[in-house]
């Protein structure tokens, strides 16, 4: 053996002793490290139960989520729509107006997306806000077909949900899901059909979007309906799934494929997306679609009260445990009388803690639970009440709720839509309580409240046009108006090509008004 070999047998001889000694000496200390994977499942199955790893397996999402899509997405649906657009607004007034400062009526596209719920009978649900004074509404389907004759079954601008119905075959629809549900940091997808043209051409982009996220809070209020009318419910679910503009009206889901929201709003500094999502919750929009399924109309329960919520002060004062509950600040008088609340018993500055033994947490909470009453229905309310140095005490009352001025037959179709090609091109409604005491109108100022009045309707343009403030029709040729029926009765008769003279009651905000006559000529055709 020469010298050469023979070193590199003591080499390989010196490393293998090496080796076992190695490991003699690290089992007998337990020093042998464990791989990352081992110790990741250790940590896991600490303390966890059978159910629980199973759950946590379901979480790795390899085909991420690719199924849920394919059954979502051919429910989605385009929604695009012609609305109106005022050019220029220089006085608030009538006839005050140079002709060389009007401008010739336009409108201008618009897109949104919905989704179907019933695709025997064609309902699709969508945001109000997506159809509201739109002209012309058209479908565009999964599969690209486009439906031009489009039903407005009814709107709901206090929860902003619409319900539209399509004639199609081969529909597919998708199934609403529980809200109630759902939890804070479960994941959910938004999906849209946001139907963008491509710059210079016909082809459709961004038909179809989902983005993913979690649901970030439950039982939101961001004031974007609020602040248009005091009977609003927001209750919003928000997500930093993405939703950007054309996303409106599409669903939220659960991992389950269900619907549990309606993509509505977003909070931005810029317009576009910035990580706050909100969706009106499945809670909201069943009750909404089942009243416009079987009225025509929004049917909805009030207490008739004016409310905020508690506040750790107040919470403080009246010795609550937690900072919880609605204060009753005011009364509101229904269009049939005085507040249920009110008329029940219950005093300003009462704070609701329960209702039917529910716990009442929020503002958006109470909004909710009430609306899952009909008018008539009896609820028992628990307070908490303090008079003067006295504790405060809690006192339960029995409530029967009264029904909201929601316009009435002006959520149907017929009034939501086609109103705008009646003789006079305006879509009119019952003036509603909250208005009237918040303008502070005296007892023989009558009529109907101007809903909608584009530019190019008669009525509008021989007026001068307005501004946005509150205006009243109160008399048709010498005939007063007091209300949807005699209105309907004046505009009858109204035939093409024959003069008429409308009385119009024009607000302003300092709660003082002006009356004006405007004479027109109906157009032929």
């Amino acid at each position: 053996m020469n010298d050469a070999l023979r070193s590199k047998i003591n080499v390989a001889l010196t490393a293998a002793v090496a080796f076992a000694v190695g490991l003699f000496l690290a089992a007998e200390l337990d020093l042998t490290p464990r791989s990352m994977a081992a110790v990741q499942e250790a940590e896991l199955t600490v303390g966890a139960s059978t159910d629980q790893l199973d759950r946590l397996q379901d979480l790795s999402f390899r085909e991420g989520f690719a199924d849920i899509v394919d059954e979502v997405s051919g429910a989605v649906v385009t929604i695009r729509v012609e609305k109106p657009v005022e050019t220029r607004e220089v006085h608030p007034f009538p006839f005050r107006r140079p002709d060389e400062d009007r401008e010739a009526p336009r409108t201008r596209p618009g897109t949104g997306s919905g989704f179907i719920i019933d695709a025997d009978a064609g309902y699709i649900v969508t945001n109000n806000h997506v159809v509201q004074g739109a002209r012309d509404i058209t479908v565009q389907l999964a599969d690209r077909r486009e439906i031009d004759d489009v039903e407005v079954v009814g709107r709901d601008p206090q929860t902003d949900v619409a319900l539209l119905r399509i004639d199609a075959p081969n529909l597919h629809s998708v199934p609403l899901g529980s809200s109630e549900e759902l939890a804070v940091g479960e994941w959910v997808l938004a999906v849209g059909s946001p139907g963008f043209e491509s710059m210079g051409g016909s082809q459709q982009v961004l038909r179809s979007t989902v983005t993913a996220g979690i649901v970030s809070a439950k039982g939101r209020s961001i004031n974007i309906l609020t602040r248009q009318s005091q009977l609003a419910i927001e209750d919003f679910i928000q997500t930093d799934a993405a939703i950007n503009r054309g996303n409106s009206g599409g669903p939220l889901v659960n991992t389950r494929g269900e619907v549990v929201g309606m993509n509505t709003a977003i909070l931005s500094e810029t317009g576009t997306y910035q990580g706050y999502g909100f969706a009106v919750p499945t809670r909201l929009i069943g009750q909404v679609v089942e009243d416009l399924m079987r009225y025509g109309e929004v049917r909805r329960a009030v207490l008739g009260v004016s409310i905020t919520p508690v506040d750790p002060a107040l919470a403080r004062y009246l010795g609550l445990k937690e900072v919880r509950g609605v204060q009753i600040q005011d009364f509101s008088a229904l269009a049939s009388g005085q507040s249920p609340a009110r008329q029940a018993g219950v005093r300003r500055g009462d704070v609701i803690l329960e209702v039917d033994g529910e716990p009442i947490q929020s503002v958006p909470d109470l909004q909710s639970k009430i609306r899952g009453y009909d008018p008539g229905e009896t609820v028992t309310l628990r307070v908490a009440r303090k008079s003067g140095d006295q504790e405060a005490r809690r006192v339960e009352v029995e409530v029967r709720l009264g029904a909201a001025d929601t316009g009435g037959r002006q959520a149907r179709a017929e009034d939501a839509g086609a109103d705008v090609d009646n003789p006079l091109g305006i879509q009119v409604r019952p003036i509603p309580a909250e208005l009237r005491a918040e303008l502070d109108l005296s007892d023989d100022i009558d009529g109907v409240l101007i809903q909608e009045a584009p530019p190019s309707s008669p009525l509008r343009s021989a007026a001068g046009g307005w501004s946005r403030f509150p205006v009243l029709l109160t008399e048709i040729d010498g005939e007063a108006v007091t209300g949807l029926e005699s209105y309907r009765d004046a505009v009858a008769g109204l035939e093409p090509g024959t003069v008429h003279r409308v009385q119009l009651y024009f607000t302003n905000p300092e709660g003082s008004g002006q009356y004006s006559y405007v004479t027109l000529e109906i157009p032929e055709g």
